[in-house]
């Protein structure tokens, strides 16, 4: 023992490894789990690790040595798990901070998958900002907190300058307002949509599956979230249990889309079909949502609006609109990628940037942001997906905020 020498007897033996180097953000591999829809069990069986390993992964951060399974499995390109100092602290986004359209039908992994989409739109959304002007929020927050659902809707529409008139294009109307929307992957189905307040910015999913009429309620529904309820997280925390949050939204969005004075000017006591029907076509919302509406507001008795919604039913208007209104558009993500072709700037160019794959950039862009790489095929190193960046033109965007 006296014969080593200082350095022999100071050698450590676990040599450290190059390759072992925590380099992947503990945070961004829970939120890429979580989107996947998996749990910490079933990411361990297909790494062929344990559970514990997965929870160390997300706990203390992952090996660079990892980051190609964890890409594999977690459908996220390696450049996901590294994070920018100028990057979204997305990880802040939870499922405690989201309004969901419809939670009974909804599992709390399915609500997590699409938090996980949300926070991939933040991701999008940053890449945006950094090369689009975008218009801000005027929603007047501050007044509808207090406010009943009816007195919030028609105070929203005196300063949308519409009054009793039907709302146009509810997409780009609520992007022309500064609100970012975004259309939802797979789990849109379960989760219908949801809406967040993420920077000071709100942002509301919507589920692309469902027919346009049923769509623009969902982004009245969730506008009517983001005034009465945002503003008031306390004060709800205390009191929801008291109040019908997804009632009051749903009356919001009744009043915003089919205000009271147009509806009664149109439709008449125990109205017939055919008026429910062009009332439904006036206000570009669903048959049944026009019906609903009338018993509501008292042109339907109990009886009519029973015998309403079997007739509309038996037309199918229960499952569907037939000869319903198109789909509509967002004008950003359309303007972008017409932009981007212009300038030769790829789908790719994004992915690589935000550590998205294409096809997810589509799914989250109303199908704009199209890709004709294959993510399996195309797999980079962590180092090489970070040293991708390459400099593009400053871009500007400007919406008319005025009526259409």
């Amino acid at each position: 023992m006296e014969n080593k020498t200082r350095m022999e007897m100071s050698t450590s033996p676990f040599p450290y490894d190059e390759q072992q180097r925590v380099l992947l953000d503990p945070e961004r591999v829970r939120c890429a789990r979580e989107t996947a829809c998996l749990s910490k069990s079933q990411l361990a069986g297909l790494l062929g690790v344990t559970p514990r390993t997965i929870a160390n992964y997300e706990n203390d951060g992952a090996p660079e040595s990892q980051a190609r399974e964890l890409s594999l499995a977690l459908d996220v390109r390696p450049s996901y798990f590294i994070v920018h100092p100028h990057d979204p602290e997305i990880e802040e986004l939870s499922d405690t901070q989201v309004w969901f359209r419809s939670v009974r039908k909804s599992t709390v992994r399915q609500r997590k998958s699409a938090v996980g989409h949300g926070r991939n739109a933040l991701l999008l959304f940053r890449w945006v900002t950094d090369h689009f002007r975008l218009p801000e929020s005027d929603l007047p927050v501050e007044d509808g907190a207090h406010m009943s659902p009816r007195e919030a809707a028609y105070a929203l529409r005196g300063d949308w300058g519409y009054g009793e008139n039907a709302l146009p294009d509810m997409t780009a109307l609520a992007e022309a307002h500064g609100i970012r929307l975004f259309s939802l992957p797979s789990v849109g189905k379960e989760v219908d949509a949801f809406s967040f307040v993420f920077e000071g910015n709100p942002y509301v999913a919507v589920d692309l599956q469902k027919t346009a009429e049923r769509v623009r309620f969902d982004i009245a529904h969730e506008i009517g979230h983001l005034m009465m309820h945002e503003p008031a997280l306390d004060e709800l925390a205390v009191s929801g249990a008291r109040r019908d949050i997804e009632s009051e939204a749903h009356s919001f969005a009744a009043n915003l889309l089919m205000p009271e004075r147009r509806v009664k000017s149109m439709i008449s006591s125990h109205a017939p079909l055919n008026q429910i029907l062009e009332a439904k076509r006036y206000f570009k919302v669903s048959a049944m949502a026009m019906a609903r509406r009338a018993h509501e507001l008292g042109r339907l008795s109990d009886w009519d609006y029973r015998a309403m919604c079997s007739n509309l039913t038996t037309k199918g208007f229960r499952s569907g609109e037939p000869d319903g209104i198109e789909l509509e558009q967002s004008k950003i993500f359309r303007f972008i990628a017409k932009t981007n072709q212009s300038n030769g700037i790829s789908t790719t160019t994004i992915s690589e940037e935000t550590g998205l794959w294409t096809d997810e950039l589509h799914d989250l862009s109303f199908g704009n942001l199209m890709g004709v790489t294959k993510k399996n095929t195309d797999l980079l190193s962590v180092q090489d997906d970070a040293d991708s960046f390459t400099k593009r033109p400053e871009l500007g965007l400007r919406i008319n905020k005025g009526r259409r």
